[in-house]
């Protein structure tokens, strides 16, 4: 009898001993399983991470594209524009028209009679807030003419008039941005420059000597 119930106690620790590893078995087998929900979780949230980047990425390639586009509109209509720094508004009652092709006559040097018969479809000056005379703009009815003031603009080097393309406010910023570093190349590198408009920015060029190739610096 007593040898029976050894065995039954055998039989029933043996059975606790097996239940014992099953139930250890199961808590790691959940672990694991937890551990690997958890790193599904993350692998998840990496993935929607990763798309909602990619989306916003997208979202601003296209918005970039956009401002640009709205750029090139706005720069196609201002073609025949160019604006005037530097001339003396003192004189309240100006006639605007005869100033402007004074300045092309005596300034740019260009034949007094063919300075006055260039077709001006408009000319004002423009209200600033800083210091010094308001800006002339000026716009052409034919885009030759203002070719042709651009190219003579070179005569007014020394003087304190300037005259640049009429470009939209953005490219007007990224000039004014670009002019400091020129003056900095100009002054440590010794290297000529220039700014000139490429689509809707504006890029630096640089060169070591006159007949040199330009490059664009970054």
């Amino acid at each position: 009898m007593i040898n029976e119930v050894k065995t039954d106690v055998n039989t029933l620790k043996t059975k606790y001993d097996e239940s014992q590893l099953e139930i250890t078995s199961l808590r790691q087998d959940f672990t694991e399983l937890e551990q690997g929900v958890a790193g599904m979780d993350l692998q998840i949230q990496a993935i929607e991470g990763e798309k909602l980047q990619k989306q916003k990425y997208e979202l601003q390639t296209q918005m970039n594209e956009m401002k640009d586009q709205v750029t090139l509109l706005e720069k196609h209509e201002r073609k025949y524009n160019v604006m005037i720094y530097g001339v003396d508004d003192s004189n309240a009652d100006e006639n605007i028209y005869s100033v402007t092709r004074q300045l092309f006559s005596q300034n740019l040097k260009i034949e007094q009679r063919k300075a006055n018969a260039i077709p001006i479809a408009n000319a004002h000056r423009v209200p600033t807030r800083g210091s010094g005379p308001k800006p002339i703009i000026v716009r052409f009815i034919h885009y030759g003419d203002k070719q042709l003031i651009m190219s003579s603009a070179h005569n007014l080097k020394g003087s304190q008039i300037r005259i640049l393309d009429d470009l939209p406010v953005s490219m007007k910023q990224e000039r004014f941005l670009l002019s400091h570093v020129v003056y900095k190349i100009r002054k440590k590198e010794k290297l000529q420059t220039r700014i000139r408009d490429v689509g809707a920015h504006m890029t630096l060029e640089t060169r070591k000597n006159r007949g040199d190739p330009w490059s664009a610096r970054e």
